[in-house]
């Protein structure tokens, strides 16, 4: 399962069928286009940077979040924008993201990792020369 699939599941058991015509829409208004690494970047910066990362680790329990903590890290404008534009309750956006962010990240890996890339970056260069 994909970390896209898994936040349309989460959304639509929140929201019922009759606004699953609008989970694509709600995955691309959630994350934008810059993606499920700039929302996890976004935590991070606002200071959850332990959750984010034992969402990566296989060997400890991952840490949860809650839609108060994403809210802030969003910010309440993009998260009221999104809600208004879908037509969909900010609670209920905020809830499925809390519940299902640890897992959305899991499924999407090591590439989804804030921190992993520029390290990655910065030892395969030498090696390519």
């Amino acid at each position: 399962m994909t970390w896209s699939d898994a936040l349309k599941g989460a959304v639509g058991n929140l929201v019922g069928q009759a606004e699953q015509a609008a989970l694509p829409d709600l995955v691309k208004g959630v994350l934008g286009t810059e993606g499920l690494q700039t929302i996890l970047a976004k935590l991070q910066s606002a200071g959850f940077e332990d959750q984010v990362q034992s969402w990566f680790n296989k060997n400890k329990d991952s840490l949860p979040i809650t839609a108060d903590q994403i809210k802030t890290a969003l910010g309440d404008q993009h998260v009221q924008q999104i809600a208004k534009s879908l037509g969909i309750p900010v609670d209920a956006i905020l809830a499925a993201l809390a519940a299902k962010l640890p897992e959305i990240a899991d499924a999407a890996g090591p590439a989804a990792n804030p921190s992993a890339p520029a390290n990655t970056g910065a030892v395969a260069d030498p090696k390519a020369s």
